[in-house]
């Protein structure tokens, strides 16, 4: 295995990213991820970690990526727009195959990740798509970031006026120390991942929970991953997004590999 971490020039932005390789030149396949938004990132950091690492030894190559103004890449966070991180996704999606010599690149989207993924995969060459407990659309995002944020002000104390939603000139918001600018929201909130999905990539789809079926919002998600000849499967595991301790998911990491390797996912 070589582990490679750098910056890219994409997108007209710098941006630090981390390549993971068999040791042999030529992967078969090369593995996108588009990763979680803010905490959820920082939650999932770990297994998508180990997971480029699991990949590496079954000969396929793992590029991951810090969006401009998050991680280590160029750029302010509450100057970030949605517009230019799917320019960016897509660049980094367009640009793996010729990074790797890998024959074909496959997407990831994990969570807010998918919002990303979904178009980036559209508008250019991907093999196939899978999606690790997506969010369906960016109004769904944003409520949960909303969510998250009253959990958080009332676990630290905050008074009511610090906890009272933002006036609808507000500039820009504080999602657990990750400012976002109206615009922002704004183009997140258009977001929609059923819409976005290309139409001729298998659309593989992972939910993690203990549930036994599907949520009801799911049906039209799952409708397309089947006309696309993919697959959908239930994984019974913790939230990999949501762990304040480091989690790895390892049933998770394992139904991905399979995918990517033509076994059974579940």
């Amino acid at each position: 295995m070589r582990e490679q971490h750098g910056y890219l020039h994409l997108a007209g932005r710098s941006l630090h990213v981390g390549l993971c390789q068999p040791d042999h030149d030529q992967p078969d396949a090369v593995l996108v991820v588009c990763e979680p938004f803010g905490e959820e990132k920082r939650c999932a950091f770990r297994m998508l970690v180990r997971l480029s690492w699991q990949l590496a030894e079954l000969g396929i190559a793992t590029l991951r990526f810090d969006l401009s103004g998050t991680g280590d890449s160029s750029g302010v966070h509450g100057e970030a727009t949605w517009q230019q991180w799917q320019a960016e996704t897509t660049a980094a999606l367009q640009t793996a195959p010729s990074l790797t010599g890998a024959r074909q690149a496959v997407i990831l989207g994990a969570r807010a990740g998918a919002l990303l993924a979904a178009p980036a995969a559209a508008s250019s060459n991907a093999a196939a798509v899978i999606l690790a407990e997506p969010i369906l659309t960016g109004e769904d995002m944003v409520n949960d970031l909303e969510r998250r944020q009253k959990i958080k002000d009332m676990m630290t104390g905050a008074t009511s006026s610090e906890a009272e939603p933002p006036t609808e000139d507000a500039a820009e918001r504080d999602f657990g120390g990750f400012v976002v600018s109206d615009t922002m929201l704004q183009q997140i909130r258009q977001a929609d991942l059923v819409a976005s999905l290309p139409d001729t990539a298998p659309i593989h789809v992972l939910r993690v929970s203990g549930a036994k079926k599907f949520p009801a919002s799911w049906q039209p998600l799952l409708d397309r991953c089947q006309a696309s000849s993919g697959t959908a499967a239930i994984i019974a595991d913790k939230p990999f997004w949501g762990q304040l301790e480091y989690y790895e998911s390892p049933l998770v990491n394992d139904a991905i590999a399979n995918l990517l390797t033509g076994r059974n996912p579940a």
